[in-house]
This record gives C-alpha cells, sequence and structure tokens, in this order.
C-alpha cells in the first residue's frame, strides 16, 4: 500500500493488491471498478454472495471484499460469515443503501471489518479500502 499527496489529492497505488466486489447492481458495480480504476488493483466482481464465497475458496490471492448486504442466492451477512470460514483474515468492507435498524450491528456479528453507506463518497471509499491494504 502506498498513497501519494499530490496537488492535495491523494493517490492510491495498490499495485498487486485484489479486491472483490460483491454486487448485484450493474450501476454500483461500475462506480466501484471505476473508482479502483486509478489504485493499479486488480478488480474481480461477483454478482451474488454465493459467487463471491466461490470466488473467495478458488482465489487466495483477493486481499479485500466489498461486500453489498442484499444480493441474491446468498446474502452479503451469510457470505460474510462463509468467507471468514475460508480465510478469517480477508478484510471485508459491508455495504448497502438500505439502511435498516441493526443492519450494521448485524454486519460486524456476521464479521465484517467495516461499514459503509450509499451513496459511498469516493475519498471515503479509498480511505476505508486503504486502511486494510
Amino acid at each position: 500500500m502506498r498513497d501519494i499527496q499530490k496537488n492535495n489529492q491523494v493517490k492510491y497505488d495498490w499495485a498487486n493488491k485484489v479486491i472483490l466486489i460483491a454486487e448485484d447492481i450493474y450501476t454500483s458495480t461500475r462506480y466501484y471498478q471505476a473508482a479502483l480504476k486509478k489504485t493499479n488493483s486488480v478488480i474481480l466482481v461477483a454478482k451474488n454472495g454465493q459467487e463471491a464465497v466461490e470466488m473467495v475458496e478458488n482465489n487466495k490471492d483477493i486481499d479485500l471484499v466489498l461486500m453489498d448486504i442484499h444480493m441474491p442466492e446468498l446474502n452479503g451477512f451469510e457470505a460474510t460469515r462463509k468467507i471468514k470460514k475460508i480465510n478469517h483474515n480477508i478484510p471485508i468492507v459491508m455495504q448497502t443503501a438500505y439502511i435498516l435498524s441493526g443492519e450494521e450491528d448485524k454486519s460486524y456479528e456476521a464479521g465484517c471489518d467495516d461499514f459503509l453507506t450509499k451513496p459511498i463518497q469516493l475519498n471515503k471509499l479509498l480511505s476505508v479500502v486503504n486502511n486494510y491494504l
């Protein structure tokens, strides 16, 4: 992890870091991809919780997971629990557009390491990811 200050803007360089985006909404996925593009990280995408679990099982190089709560097949809580059983050290940042009472607490109980609410501001996203990479 390296962050470089240039013109009062932080530039993140996460070369050789692999980030898995677990998100079923295409526009959200595109936002994350665009936000992370300049970081030099490798981006993988899972369209549901089950696919995210399988990707972590089959790819030991994943350094961080951005996990949506509300996804088909396996929600973010269950996917997080399963991923943490596979690799308890992998940081998982849970995010949601629908902040319901208790969701943040449920996220931490499931094993997530951090929590973001949508719409996610670019600087906040990069700062939180940087904390774990």
